[in-house]
């Protein structure tokens, strides 16, 4: 009975194993706000081997509930009155960099502080219209440092158990919930 137990539990674990395939990218981006969307960008111009992971199944879902009065703070300055493309960019507060001038925010929305929902749709045609390489619906549960092919490197775990294995990690993410202790006394005295 002892061998017969000894062998399930041994099959079982490669099972397991044979499941947890493991992915490996040169930098893992957690997060496809503005900020991931960014990163995604330039690793793509440059050719890197990246992955941008995202939790909802949009970019930018942050302005989906935000700001709560649904206009952006920062200023959409259509017209400088210069015709320097490089001094009117730095008046943009909103769009993002890329070799693709129609994907600015002054071609979405003509509001001084532009809707949130503006800003949604901005977000997401820039990451198709760039083909970034984003996995949407892919929540990343856990990060550690992990030696892998004798190098130490991050493992991120998802929700779904799958591991990546990355050489840089970079979190782009919007609000996260608090890290509130369930187990000290008094904590609610803090919070």
């Amino acid at each position: 009975m002892n061998n017969f137990l000894f062998y399930f539990i041994a099959a079982i674990g490669c099972i397991l194993s044979i499941q947890a395939k493991i992915i490996h990218h040169q930098y893992c981006i957690v997060g496809s706000g503005p900020g991931g969307l960014q990163m995604a960008f330039y690793m793509k111009r440059a050719n890197r081997d990246y992955i941008v992971f995202e939790r909802n199944n949009i970019s930018g879902s942050f302005f989906r509930l935000y700001p709560r009065h649904r206009r952006l703070l920062s200023v959409n300055k259509i017209s400088t009155g210069a015709i320097n493309s490089e001094f009117n960019l730095r008046h943009d507060w909103n769009s993002l960099l890329s070799d693709n001038d129609s994907l600015t925010m002054p071609h979405y929305s003509d509001q001084y502080y532009p809707h949130a929902d503006d800003m949604v749709r901005y977000l997401n045609d820039y990451a198709s219209g760039l083909q970034l390489n984003i996995q949407y619906n892919t929540e990343i549960n856990k990060i550690s440092r992990v030696h892998y092919k004798q190098s130490l490197r991050f493992k991120l775990t998802t929700k779904s158990a799958s591991i990546y294995i990355c050489d840089v990690a970079i979190i782009s993410t919007g609000m996260s919930k608090p890290n509130i202790p369930t187990d000290v006394q008094g904590i609610h005295h803090t919070v």
